[in-house]
């Protein structure tokens, strides 16, 4: 014969009062989109995350995921193929709890754009490769993509520059290209001759994280990617 719970029952919880571990995430926007790779960024508009997950299925149809620091509003998502639909989830997890979530939908940009798309009276030297034209590749030999990058350590460190090396255990890359973001958020792109093993970032700010993105191309295709995190010395 007990009474049904009331309004008054409840309160000791009142709807105002959020959960401890209440965080949510702000817009996920695209703040770059190449051939094979998209940059995305977010907000945290309440409260924080210990970490983040991006998750999407590759061309293939795989699923990817992406690890990324709690500290972290950003993430370029390299090795995508040209003009392709992905949709892109981010999950904002406290310890391995997934508290809030957004998605986005986007579509690589179209790969080699200044080519004509009906240019027949020129010699056809780009032409995909078809079992006719390409004999001089045996099924049994390594194709030439085949390239690895060694680990990308921080050789010097300064308020205002940061210094990279790397090695390449296996085959050779035309050359690299560093990306990171400044220190007001913009996208920066260093091209690196492929000889070079090392390259130094200039015009840094001073006690400020930042991610260094480490590709390997051949020719204009990305091969290889790796990653670091560096802090900035202080200023004086």
């Amino acid at each position: 014969t007990e009474a049904p719970p009331t309004e008054e029952h409840k309160s000791e919880h009142p709807p105002s009062e959020r959960p401890s571990t209440q965080a949510v995430l702000g817009d996920l926007k695209v703040s770059s989109v190449t051939p094979d790779s998209v940059g995305l960024q977010w907000s945290v508009s309440e409260g924080s995350f210990d970490s983040f997950m991006l998750q999407y299925q590759d061309a293939q149809g795989q699923p990817q995921a992406l690890p990324i620091d709690g500290g972290s509003l950003l993430v370029t998502v390299p090795g995508l193929s040209p003009s392709r639909q992905y949709r892109f989830h981010l999950y904002g997890l406290h310890g391995r709890k997934r508290i809030d979530h957004v998605s986005i939908d986007v579509i690589t940009a179209t790969d080699k754009p200044e080519e004509p798309p009906s240019s027949s009276e020129e010699p056809k030297t780009d032409a995909l490769p078809t079992e006719d034209n390409q004999p001089e590749y045996p099924q049994t030999e390594v194709p030439p993509a085949r390239a690895v990058l060694g680990e990308l350590r921080v050789s010097s460190v300064t308020p205002s520059s940061v210094q990279l090396q790397w090695s390449v255990p296996e085959g050779s890359f035309d050359s690299f290209m560093l990306q990171y973001r400044d220190a007001q958020g913009q996208p920066q792109a260093l091209p690196i001759n492929g000889r070079s093993r090392s390259v130094t970032v200039p015009e840094l700010s001073p006690s400020h994280r930042y991610r260094f993105h480490l590709y390997g191309l051949q020719g204009r295709k990305r091969i290889d990617h790796m990653s670091t995190h560096v802090t900035t010395g202080e200023g004086e």
